[in-house]
C-alpha cells in the first residue's frame, strides 16, 4: 500500500482523470517525481469500477482502492446491505473478508466485526478503508479465515463466508466441493464457534442440492436486484432440523419484492391452467430462482399457461405479484405468414418462455427492432405455440 497514493494533489489528479484515455496517460507517464504510472492508472481504473457498485467507497475522500479485479468481484453495496439485514447480534466473523463491503455493512448490525483476508495487500486495504469509513468496531487480521477459526478460542453470533468460486487457472467453478475453501469439510468447525453460519454460493447452484450438502439449513436467501439474481445464501442454525423457508428478495431502487415459503408448500402446491386472459404475470428472477412455480399459481389465483410454462394469466389484478403484470391486447397463434402480417416489423421488446426458437432468430424472422413500451412474448399455452402481445400494468 503506497500511502503516496493519498497525498491531496494526486487524489485530485486520480478524481480529474477519472474519463480521460487510459493509453493517453500512459504514454504522457507520471507528473509526480518517484510515482510510477502505472499505480495512478489502476486507482483511477478501480475507482472507476466503484462509481456504480460501491458509491460509498466513490463518494468518499481519502479511499484507497484495491486493484479493480478485488472490486469486480466483491459484493454490491446493495447486495451486502440486503444480506446485512438478514443478521443481528453481537458479534460476527467474516471468514473471506476481501474489499470489506460486506463487514462494513455487519457492522452496522454487529458490536464487533472479525474480518479475514489472506491477502496481506488487500487486508491492509480494507483496515485502512474501515478507519476512514468511520467502521470503528472492525478488527481486520491478515489471515486465512478458516487458519484463524482452528487457532482462536472465541465464539460468535454468526459465521460468514463467501467461498472462492474459481481455481488457480481463474476458472469459474458452481459446485459446493469444488470452491475454496470447502464449506461442506468445515461444517463441524463452524458450529464449534458459532450458532448459526450464513454462506454465500454461487446463484447456479441448484437449491436442493445446497440443502442436501450442508447441515441444519434454516434459511435459503435468493437476492436479486434489478430482477438479475445475484446471491444464494444458504443460513445454517446449528441443531436446527426443522423444513427450510425460501426467501427471495428483488431489489429495486423504488421498491422490493419478497415472497417467502417453505419447501414443502411447493411440493404440496397444485397449480391451475388456462390460455391468456386479461393480465399476464411474469414472476422476478429470485422467485424463479427459487422453483415456486405451482405455489405461485395457489397462493395468487392464477392459472398457469402450461406445465412447463412459468407464465401465468388471470382477469384480476393483483398488486403485491413479485413479479411484472402484462395488460393484454392480442394473442396470436403462432403460425409465421399471419404472424409477418400482425407483428413483422413493430418495435417491441421480445422475450421466450418455453419456446424453442431463439430471441435472435425470432427478431430477424419477423423484422422486430428492441424498444418500446410493447413486449412480445413467444411462449407456449396448452401445449401450443403462441405469442402474447401486451404492454406493462399501469395499474
Amino acid at each position: 500500500m503506497n500511502k503516496t497514493l493519498l497525498n491531496t494533489e494526486i487524489q485530485e489528479f486520480i478524481t480529474t482523470h477519472l474519463n480521460s484515455n487510459i493509453h493517453e496517460l500512459i504514454l504522457k507517464g507520471s507528473p509526480f517525481e518517484g510515482l510510477d504510472i502505472k499505480e495512478l492508472i489502476a486507482q483511477i481504473e478501480a475507482k472507476k469500477k466503484c462509481a456504480l457498485k460501491l458509491k460509498t467507497w466513490f463518494e468518499t475522500p481519502g479511499m484507497y482502492y484495491p486493484n479493480k479485479l478485488n472490486i469486480e468481484q466483491t459484493s454490491s453495496e446493495t447486495t451486502a446491505r440486503i444480506k446485512s439485514e438478514f443478521m443481528k447480534g453481537e458479534s460476527i466473523v467474516d471468514l473471506t473478508g476481501g474489499v470489506g463491503v460486506d463487514s462494513f455493512y455487519f457492522s452496522k448490525q454487529f458490536k464487533s466485526v472479525v474480518h479475514c483476508e489472506v491477502n496481506p495487500e488487500l487486508a491492509g486495504i480494507s483496515a485502512y478503508n474501515f478507519e476512514v469509513l468511520g467502521a470503528k468496531n472492525i478488527t481486520s487480521h491478515s489471515k486465512n479465515g478458516i487458519e484463524y477459526l482452528e487457532s482462536c478460542s472465541d465464539t460468535f453470533d454468526w459465521i460468514y463466508i463467501d467461498p472462492s468460486r474459481r481455481d488457480a487457472q481463474k476458472n469459474k467453478k458452481f459446485l459446493i466441493e469444488e470452491c475454496s475453501p470447502n464449506v461442506i469439510t468445515h461444517q463441524d468447525l463452524f458450529f464449534k464457534h458459532a450458532k448459526k453460519v450464513l454462506i454465500k454460493m454461487s446463484p447456479m447452484l441448484d437449491i436442493s442440492v445446497g440443502i442436501s450438502a450442508l447441515k441444519h439449513v434454516k434459511t435459503v436467501y435468493i437476492v436479486a436486484v434489478k430482477n438479475e439474481a445475484k446471491e444464494l445464501l444458504f443460513h445454517q442454525e446449528k441443531d436446527f432440523d426443522g423444513t427450510a423457508t425460501v426467501h427471495t428478495v428483488n431489489s429495486h431502487p423504488e421498491s422490493t419484492e419478497q415472497f417467502s415459503f417453505e419447501i414443502t408448500e411447493e411440493e404440496k402446491a397444485e397449480a391451475t391452467f388456462s390460455s391468456p386472459k386479461t393480465y399476464l404475470y411474469e414472476p422476478n428472477a429470485a422467485v424463479m430462482k427459487s422453483g415456486a412455480f405451482k405455489l405461485i399459481s395457489e397462493k395468487f389465483k392464477l392459472n398457469k399457461l402450461d406445465p412447463h410454462t412459468h407464465l401465468y394469466t388471470s382477469d384480476k389484478n393483483i398488486v403485491d405479484f413479485p413479479g411484472k403484470i402484462y395488460k393484454i391486447s392480442n394473442c396470436y397463434p403462432y403460425q409465421k405468414k399471419p404472424l409477418k402480417k400482425a407483428i413483422g416489423g413493430l418495435k417491441a421488446n421480445v422475450k421466450t418462455r418455453n419456446f424453442s426458437e431463439k430471441i435472435e432468430v425470432l427478431k430477424t424472422l419477423f423484422k422486430l427492432t428492441d424498444g418500446g413500451d410493447l413486449y412480445l412474448f413467444f411462449s407456449s399455452s396448452n401445449g401450443k405455440k403462441m405469442v402474447i402481445e401486451c404492454r406493462l400494468n399501469t395499474f
